[in-house]
């Protein structure tokens, strides 16, 4: 049994190119077996739905509700995917010397079908799925979506310029160093902070002019680069005192040679062949992996679209790199079947999903961006759709006799014409409140006065009552919650865009009429179900308040998910025919071990 997940793969964009000729492949199996639109979760988030595709439940039942997790005490997001509990330590002339290792543990709950699955007796492999760090303990897994850059950030690039820089306002970093009089650039690239100190440890890094190329010495490499030229993986050694190291790897892109040097850096990366991190199970299959088809990417979410969103990286340079983690995914998935060890064999592409936020602005006539768009971005989207055909076919070619295929995506995509202030809209409905003087507030709420707060927005679609008694300064009495939540759901439905006059929000649901479950209390008290063309602003789901209310998203970020669920099903795909189509992306894991099993069943003498 091989499942393939394309994240983001959208039905109606599948439709269109198959009705246009292209993508063979997805014809094939629809014509083969069973093709439809599935249901997804809300909100159609991808640790949202990637957690109910492994565990068979809702969001009540696994506890992941968005990208982030809000914590009542400090009113401040954290992660939703993992936790890292604090190490134990001795504190030593000074020096924090570490004693035993902090628990990371998965912030979803459940058992995930591959663990029943072993439990019944069948080999299971599970490469890359969103929400599978810390490795489950099974045959083989290799972490995807939460495995976090040797920073502890989910991807922080460094871009390094000897002239002035935008800086980067969220998901990187700038170092700006003048050239010396020998006409080279010098730096300390800070790497992660030391065990011991837990200042950043470092390492040298020069750049040298060398005709139209540059010439780096980083730590013991010594490369030359052309401008728009990438690296090959670079193993990095940050040692501390003289106890040990820490082993990463990073990428290098030259964006420009001498006399406007500037160097980018992709996040620090565990490195497969000796991971600091818990990447895989068993803990030595990632080095053996890597042994077999070369380094590969190991942070959870490697497609740094930040960095395009801040002109860090052009689109080019930004594609070159997404073909790199294609191509890399595609080794995992042909290595795993290759290595003939399994019965159930899942992985993930997450391109599509990262492409099609990027380019969306390229296929929409209406977005701010669009009349600007180059032609690399009106057929990036095409691209990546043949290009997922492609890896298809290739899996094709590799099944043999009673092998089955499923391919399945977790949500759609629609436009992201305007961005939505929804703390703004809370304060000027008297919801939320500033402190006396301010007329904005900053992420993380920095403005704002709790003792007159009643709601909040946090994250991308989730609106908090300021309650009694769960958070830290709230005044809402649960008598009262019930009215607010149904009067904020009423004005949310009466909403419009003073530009157009259309509907901002479809439907503001109550989580207690969303999900029942064990874990419902971690939810959101109202889910926000916007309409086609409007998302949180980034500004929401940090706790920010802007001065305005709704604004063009004039970023490069051009297409999204976060909507009213209708407005983005997913795909489902088998190679063989199913009595009745899956309600929903939480029952594609039932299909998948109970068809597995059926078919050890039958084989076994």
């Amino acid at each position: 049994m091989i499942v393939i997940g394309f994240d983001g793969l959208d039905p109606n964009l599948l439709t269109e190119a198959r009705a246009a000729g292209r993508l063979p492949n997805f014809s094939a199996l629809a014509t083969q077996g069973h093709l439809q639109a599935l249901v997804t979760t809300d909100p159609p988030q991808s640790p949202v739905a990637w957690s109910s595709f492994a565990t068979g439940t809702g969001p009540g039942d696994h506890g992941v509700f968005d990208f982030l997790h809000r914590d009542p005490e400090h009113y401040a997001p954290e992660f939703s995917i993992a936790t890292q509990l604090p190490p134990e330590t001795l504190d030593l002339f000074g020096w924090q010397i570490p004693l035993r290792d902090g628990a990371l543990v998965t912030r979803r709950r459940g058992e995930p079908f591959w663990m029943r699955a072993e439990a019944d007796g069948l080999r299971t492999a599970v490469m890359r799925v969103p929400v599978t760090y810390p490795a489950d303990p099974i045959t083989h897994m290799l972490a995807g979506m939460g495995v976090p850059d040797l920073l502890g950030t989910q991807g922080t690039y460094t871009l390094v310029a000897n002239h002035l820089v935008a800086d980067a306002e969220s998901g990187g970093r700038v170092l700006m160093i003048k050239t010396g009089e020998d006409g080279k650039v010098r730096t300390d690239f800070p790497g992660p902070a030391s065990p011991t100190s837990g200042a950043p440890m470092t390492l040298p890094l020069v750049l040298s002019p060398s005709g139209d190329a540059v010439d780096i010495e980083f730590a013991a490499h010594t490369l030359r680069l052309e401008p728009g030229q990438w690296s090959d993986w670079l193993p990095l050694d940050f040692h501390f005192l003289g106890l040990g190291k820490v082993r990463g790897m990073v990428r290098l892109h030259l964006v420009s040679a001498f006399p406007r040097v500037r160097l980018y850096v992709t996040p620090i990366q565990a490195d497969p062949t000796d991971p600091v991190l818990p990447i895989s199970f068993p803990a030595g299959d990632a080095a053996q992996i890597a042994a077999r088809i070369g380094r590969f990417h190991t942070l959870g979410m490697p497609e740094e679209t930040w960095s395009m969103n801040q002109a860090h990286l052009d689109e080019a340079a930004w594609l070159d790199s997404v073909r790199t983690t294609l191509a890399e995914g595609e080794a995992l998935l042909y290595d795993r079947l290759a290595q003939d060890d399994s019965d159930i064999v899942i992985a993930t592409f997450v391109q599509p999903d990262r492409v099609s936020h990027m380019f969306w602005r390229g296929r929409d006539t209406a977005h701010p961006l669009h009349a600007e768009a180059s032609d690399l971005a009106r057929g990036a989207i095409d691209w990546i759709y043949d290009e997922s055909d492609r890896i298809v076919g290739e899996v094709r070619k590799r099944m043999r006799p009673g092998d089955r295929l499923i391919i399945l995506s977790d949500h759609g995509f629609t436009n992201y014409r305007r961005s939505v202030h929804l703390n703004r809209w809370l304060l000027e409905r008297g919801d939320l409140v500033l402190k006396p003087g301010a007329a904005t507030s900053e992420p993380l709420f920095a403005n704002v006065d709790w003792s007159r707060t009643r709601a909040y927005a946090l994250g991308l679609n989730g609106v908090f009552l300021n309650r009694q008694g769960r958070e830290a300064n709230g005044i809402v009495d649960a008598r009262e919650a019930p009215a607010l939540l149904d009067a904020i759901a009423a004005a949310m439905a009466q909403w419009q865009d003073p530009a157009n006059g259309e509907r901002i929000v479809l439907r503001a649901s109550k989580a207690s009429d969303l999900y029942p479950g064990e874990a419902a209390a971690g939810a959101p008290d109202l889910v926000i179900g916007y309409n086609a063309g409007y998302r949180a602003s980034w500004q929401t789901s940090l706790g920010g308040v802007p001065a305005t209310l709704i604004e063009d998203n004039r970023q490069l970020w051009s297409g999204d998910h976060c909507v009213a669920s209708e407005l983005v099903p997913g795909v489902l795909l088998t190679s063989f025919p199913l009595d009745a189509p899956v309600p929903g992306i939480a029952g594609v894991g039932d299909l998948v071990r109970r068809v597995a099993a059926r078919d050890a069943k039958a084989t076994t003498p």
